[in-house]
């Protein structure tokens, strides 16, 4: 038995299991040497996730601003400051005391609820508690050093401000929280729930230019609220710098013209011819580019109070909010009679031939209008009926050509047509054949451009535009370029292009002669720093006066230097009394221009 136990294959066996025991104990303590000195720092970070937790801060980009042409800024971002609650608490704070201490200073009791709904969701990251603190507010956190020990954050944010809030109000428009019509269409493009947009106007049309990038930082906290680590995903990249056509000074020179006139109108003239007029539009634009240089509506608002009077600026009667501009829809009156008159000279009419104006229209027995014959009578050629605003040559010639023929020359010059502007217009309409209302003195009508005829102050611009370059109608833009704000390069430029009418010099000569001394029968215009070209309209309301008779606007399109256009104007005046009265307000463009 003893020589069996003590046998040479049971030494073996015991060997090899010692050793097998051996290499499995060297094993293991080698395992648990490399994980505590060689990994050591992989499992401590380890052990600090599972004992922490990671949130994303939101770094606001500043949007871009926009300028006038000559670096004049018209919008920009004023920094603001909102307040966000850290959770958890850093270390040496105490969250309950922090939310006392905010409810104290802002006098709101609701920061508890907001933290318990929070925490409900999430173990950290940061509470919104107040947006745009004010300075008062701001002392308060930095004296009850709240901010110092980090148990509140403050984070910069860019809101609208306008140092001149009432040039350009309309067109420059406002931006916004993404509504929940929008939000399909901008989680598309990308953009965060909160995203800040432009909703109207400019900051609409090149919101993808003017919006920034915002940044995003990862921060990983302790149980305790230490911050251990944070980790930049993404820099923040502000807008672009959108310079615009307009120049600022001018668009003040045109707002101030505007109102002169109004208030001279109403302090000056009999009752129907000026005294009623309150509002009215002026536009003007750059020929050679169709850049818009300026464009007001009266009256109008201040950018920067909108929001605070809005309530009274919708109750208001004269229409505050209505960008004229481009949606005020007016008849132009005489102020048409280019276009008819550029449909007969296509046709073939010669510019010579005259129409015996005796000052009542007879070819139709039932329907008899009349003209006014300032300053003209007998035989009428076109040129003379553009200077003295002939009715009859307009109604034998636009009954000639028909409706359809000179309201389709008219949309090719611009009128009721699309001008090109970024900002929301109203489409306008012309009088057809067509219309459920048409009959044959409806043509008489519409050639001296009432009718059904309506066109914006955009348009009518467009359309001098056009007269003024030979029939090359340029699409009219409010923006130029936009430009990197952080390296200054030029990102965007806009390209301009025309609309060509055929006829050349052979169709408009004659009308810009016949323009040229329609100016010159107005001693205002007579007497500008430089020859223009005008055409004045005169068209009825439907508003009747106490003794009869009918209100009317006070419309003009025009353009200068006459021999060489470098700018085109159009001016409407509600119940502005005639066209005459609107050319103190195309004279006051030429001196500030010329």
């Amino acid at each position: 038995m003893a020589n069996r136990k003590n046998s040479p294959r049971r030494r073996v066996r015991v060997a090899v299991l010692a050793v097998l025991c051996g290499a499995v104990f060297a094993a293991f303590f080698a395992r648990l040497a490399w994980m505590q000195f060689v990994r050591a720092d992989y499992y401590a970070d380890k052990a600090a996730q599972a004992s922490s937790a990671s949130y994303t801060a939101v770094q606001h980009a500043a949007r871009g601003a926009i300028t006038d042409a000559n670096g004049v800024v018209l919008a920009r971002d004023t920094t603001v400051y909102d307040l966000y609650l850290r959770i958890p608490a850093p270390p040496g704070t105490a969250l309950r005391k922090t939310v006392t201490t905010i409810q104290d200073l802002t006098g709101s009791k609701d920061v508890e609820t907001q933290l318990a709904a929070f925490c409900s969701a999430a173990s950290a990251g940061e509470l919104l508690v107040a947006r745009s603190v004010d300075s008062a507010l701001l002392t308060g956190l930095y004296r009850a050093g709240l901010v110092q020990n980090g148990a509140v954050r403050l984070a910069a944010r860019g809101v609208r401000s306008w140092p001149d809030g009432t040039l350009l109000p309309h067109a420059l428009g406002f931006t916004g929280p993404l509504t929940a019509e929008q939000w399909p269409a901008a989680r598309q493009r990308g953009l965060p729930m909160d995203a800040v947009i432009g909703q109207s106007g400019l900051e609409a049309a090149y919101d993808d230019w003017l919006r920034g990038t915002d940044g995003r930082v990862l921060i990983n906290t302790g149980l305790d609220g230490t911050v251990r680590r944070t980790v930049q995903q993404r820099q923040a990249q502000p807008g672009a710098t959108l310079v615009l056509t307009v120049d600022s000074r001018l668009q003040k020179s045109l707002q101030d013209a505007l109102l002169s006139q109004i208030h001279t109108l109403q302090a000056t003239k009999a009752a129907g011819a000026g005294r009623e007029c309150c509002a009215g539009a002026a536009v003007v634009v750059d020929v050679r580019t169709g850049g818009i240089l300026a464009a007001a509506s009266v009256p109008g608002f201040d950018l920067n109070r909108y929001r605070t009077d809005y309530a009274a600026l919708c109750a208001d009667a004269a229409a505050p909010l209505l960008d004229r501009v481009s949606q005020g829809l007016y008849a132009p009156g005489s102020a048409f009679k280019p276009a008819v008159a550029a449909a007969a000279l296509t046709a073939g009419i010669d510019p010579a031939a005259t129409v015996v104006c005796t000052g009542r229209y007879g070819f139709y027995s039932g329907y008899q209008p009349g003209c006014l014959q300032y300053g003209h009578g007998g035989p009428v050629d076109l040129r003379t009926a553009l200077e003295h605003s002939c009715n009859i040559f307009f109604y034998d010639v636009g009954r000639r050509l028909g409706v359809d023929t000179f309201s389709a020359m008219a949309q090719q010059l611009g009128l009721a047509a699309p001008t090109g502007a970024e900002t929301a217009e109203a489409q306008g309409r012309l009088t057809w054949s067509a219309d459920e209302n048409y009959q044959a003195g409806l043509t008489l009508m519409a050639a001296i451009g009432q009718g059904n005829t309506a066109v914006t102050p955009l348009q009518l611009a467009a359309y001098a535009a056009a007269l003024a370059n030979n029939g090359q109608r340029p699409a009219l833009h409010y923006a130029d370029h936009a430009v990197n704000a952080a390296t200054g390069a030029v990102v965007w430029q806009y390209a301009p292009h025309f609309t060509e009418i055929p006829g050349g010099e052979g169709v408009f000569s004659p009308i810009r002669d016949g323009m040229v001394r329609m100016a010159r029968t107005t001693r205002v215009l007579r007497e500008a720093p430089v020859v223009c070209a005008a055409k004045t309209g005169s068209p009825q309301l439907a508003d009747t006066l106490p003794g009869g008779g009918h209100y009317v606007n006070s419309v003009l399109i025009g353009y200068a230097p006459a021999d060489a256009p470098q700018i085109a104007a159009a001016v409407v005046l509600e119940y502005g009394g005639g066209g005459a009265n609107a050319a103190p307000i195309l004279r006051a463009v030429l001196d500030a221009v010329f």
